[in-house]
């Protein structure tokens, strides 16, 4: 008897049917969402920490020139995402709370597939990047090396979407809990044993490979709902990649837009620049990290009520909106007094140097969070087609900017072409999307001011009193983070 294995009897089929749960009722439920965003929030927090701590290994172990080179490779790999993401996983994300399970299982492998093919391509590309432009054998290495998270994280981040679509994302927390601190683990062995450029690439490497494996065993639980099938249909990916051209086309500017400053700062200065750029990434990085971790069960919610339930999908985008802006506050308020002696508590007195452009990228990282959840928005409305133009725009400014500021301020230009160009893209995709939803005041911009304005007098007020009392770093930016936060959370509460 010849027998499809991810076919069952008619009779079995129509009982599952009937007993199958409303993953729309599910995706749309508000405390699911609240328990996922907690738990990729908490994640998040443990992975951005423990991250933080093995950059500063890794920057206080290798040379200046080795730590530049570090840097430039991740950076490297981050611009990736322009081919390894390419929007597929937003658009999946309203097929994997389809009626149909089978529907269901087959759009989960088949998108499996599709992202482990575009992080082989992402792997190939960054590895043709730098031997095409002739960079250092090290530098070749480490990318042929560190390449590999490149293979790892594509296929993983297509298991999230899937956990995502049912806000089951406590597992995939704890496995990317688990994965860093595999990292740092091995981090503190090389720079025991071996602390040289090759050897710190490979606990990011260890770090991808664990959490894949990790995700790909869960998700084959049948109480998930998300259960793979065996038949990979690669036809399905014409038609996902044709549904999120335009917003694989405006995520790819976005990703350019974030990453061509490190790029163009190792082609137009050195690689000692570069480090001491890339240690304001770190923040930056971090709070880029939490708010995607945010905005992801977010969009969840604005998917299931997109386009029937529209007075619930305008309320929640105000409240991401203006909680995403009081995020952004508090760190900029927390940031901004304290940055040099933060700096040279973690990284040691040569990288004090950066701090002005790392008050800048964090700066620049609270504009990108109304960036993200505008993208986000348009996705979950199906509207993303608008936003390729002002990704564009964006990016065009972006290089212009830099070309003009690096060759004379170095680093410093680079970060402030960076907060610039965030400002005039925030501005015009809340433009974009006040003119093409049909629904009004999804920005609260009173609100949002409001918070910007208490943002700026506590850090201005902050640095002051850190000039006059530096011992004193500390309290004075948690006092400035208390007031921006409790600011934000007044609004919020006003708001709802």
């Amino acid at each position: 008897m010849d027998e499809n294995p991810d076919q069952l009897p008619p009779d079995v089929t129509a009982e599952a049917e009937r007993t199958s749960p409303d993953y729309r009722a599910l995706a749309a439920d508000p405390k699911a969402a609240a328990r996922a965003t907690a738990a990729v929030l908490a994640s998040r927090v443990i992975v951005a920490g423990l991250g933080w701590a093995g950059s500063v290994i890794v920057a206080r172990s290798l040379g200046a020139e080795e730590w530049g080179q570090f840097s430039f490779v991740f950076a490297l790999l981050g611009l990736m995402s322009v081919v390894t993401d390419l929007g597929v996983g937003r658009v999946v994300l309203a097929k994997l709370i389809d009626d149909d399970p089978d529907e269901i299982a087959r759009t989960a492998s088949s998108f499996l597939a599709l992202r482990t093919v575009l992080g082989l391509v992402g792997y190939v590309l960054a590895v043709g990047y730098v031997l095409v432009l002739g960079y250092p054998s090290e530098v070749i290495l480490a990318t042929v090396l560190g390449g590999l998270v490149v293979v790892f994280a594509t296929p993983s981040h297509a298991l999230s979407v899937l956990f995502q679509a049912r806000h089951r994302m406590l597992l995939v927390a704890v496995a990317e809990s688990a994965g860093q601190v595999l990292q740092l683990g091995l981090t503190v062995l090389a720079a025991v044993f071996a602390p040289t450029l090759l050897i710190f690439v490979l606990p990011a490497v260890a770090n991808e490979a664990f959490r894949v494996v990790t995700k790909g065993l869960a998700v084959r639980r049948r109480s998930v709902g998300l259960r793979p099938s065996r038949h990979l249909d690669v036809h399905r990916w014409g038609p996902y990649l044709r549904e999120a051209i335009p917003l694989a086309i405006g995520f790819a500017l976005t990703i350019a837009m974030l990453k061509i400053d490190v790029l163009m700062l190792s082609l137009l200065d050195t690689f000692d620049a570069v480090g001491l750029y890339s240690i304001g990434y770190k923040f930056s990085d971090m709070m880029d990290t939490i708010t995607l971790a945010a905005v992801a069960p977010v969009s969840t919610l604005l998917v299931a009520a997109w386009p029937t339930e529209l007075p619930t999908f305008r309320k929640r985008t105000r409240t991401a909106a203006l909680a995403f802006t009081t995020f952004g506050g508090v760190a900029v308020a927390a940031f901004w007094p304290s940055a040099d002696p933060l700096i040279r508590l973690l990284y040691g007195d040569r990288f004090v140097a950066g701090a002005d452009a790392a008050r800048l990228l964090v700066l620049g990282a609270a504009v990108m969070s109304l960036i993200l959840l505008g993208v986000f928005l348009l996705a979950s409305a199906s509207k993303q087609r608008h936003y390729p133009a002002v990704a564009l725009a964006g990016l065009v400014l972006n290089v212009v900017l830099n070309l003009i500021l690096i060759p004379r301020y170095s680093y410093t230009g680079s970060a402030v072409a960076t907060v610039v160009t965030f400002a005039v893209t925030v501005v015009a995709l809340w433009v974009v999307i006040g003119r093409t939803m049909p629904v009004s005041g999804l920005l609260p911009v009173a609100p949002i001011g409001m918070v910007a304005v208490v943002t700026a007098a506590v850090a201005v007020v902050g640095s002051l009193l850190e000039s006059a009392a530096p011992a004193w770093w500390f309290p004075i930016s948690m006092v400035g983070a208390v007031v921006v936060g409790g600011t934000g959370f007044l609004l919020l509460r006003r708001q709802s």
